[in-house]
């Protein structure tokens, strides 16, 4: 029997008053898949990944993460979350952080924990306080925390933001392995030159709704765009507001 897709999200909607932050959104994340989901600011990238994650609740729709109901005890088991604005305690310790998701997550493995701490050069920043982290060892304990309970699913918000090119590297491997093995990543980003590089399916969105999604390549040949960020400008509208900000850009910054 074929198992479901790690992420199903259909017609996803969330209203903000009378103003839609989502509209109508159906995408799928499967086994092995990197998907990117790709926006301007205010595109809803970030409400979407809030909705799958339960931060905030969706007007309607319907978001399934191993065929179990998103906000369910099961789902939230079944996926890891490595968000952007860093919400880490910054009055423990990182080995009292690490203890306290240990007791959040029922399948938390302590030897999965220890490597990636190893591996991520945390070992000798464990006694310290969080705050007196550097903002690139915060994103790698929230890695080890989102990765210790061994989730099919993980959700990434801007994950190289902040991250040395050695850690850079790292993540890309990371990313690799976990994906060979089964895992399937929903992957928010603004760096289009990666996204092109590291996923099978991107989804595109402008205004709260999607605009383009499928395979960047076939995407590309279907729009007839050299790359990427091609599309992206064409796709959201972007290409018709730089216009005019470039020739403002041409009169403000002419020499005298």
């Amino acid at each position: 029997m074929d198992l479901p897709d790690p992420l199903q999200v259909a017609e996803l909607t969330k209203m903000y008053g009378s103003r839609p932050g989502i509209e109508n959104l159906s995408f799928t994340v499967g086994a092995g898949q990197i998907t990117g989901l790709l926006g301007p600011n205010g595109s809803g990238k970030s409400t979407t990944i809030h909705c799958i994650t339960g931060f905030i609740r969706a007007s309607s729709g319907r978001i399934l993460v191993g065929g179990a109901a998103h906000d369910s005890v099961e789902a939230k088991d079944r996926f890891g979350f490595f968000p952007d604005d860093l919400p880490m305690p910054d009055s423990l310790t990182g080995s009292e952080t690490i203890a306290f998701y240990r007791r959040l997550r029922p399948l938390f493995s302590d030897a999965t924990a220890d490597g990636l701490v190893e591996l991520l050069g945390l070992s000798a920043h464990l006694g310290k306080y969080v705050g007196e982290y550097s903002h690139g060892m915060k994103r790698k304990l929230q890695l080890v925390v989102a990765l210790a309970h061994r989730p099919e699913l993980l959700i990434l918000d801007e994950p190289m933001r902040g991250l040395d090119p050695e850690a850079g590297l790292l993540m890309n491997a990371l990313l690799k392995t976990f994906t060979e093995e089964g895992g399937a990543v929903l992957l928010a980003t603004h760096d289009l030159t990666a996204a092109e590089r590291m996923c099978g399916s991107v989804v595109i969105l402008a205004q709260g709704k999607m605009v383009a999604a499928g395979a960047p390549g076939d995407l590309m040949a279907r729009h007839g765009t050299a790359s990427l960020e091609e599309l992206f400008v064409h796709a959201t509208g972007l290409h018709t507001a730089m216009l005019g900000k470039e020739l403002e850009l041409q009169r403000l910054l002419q020499l005298p």
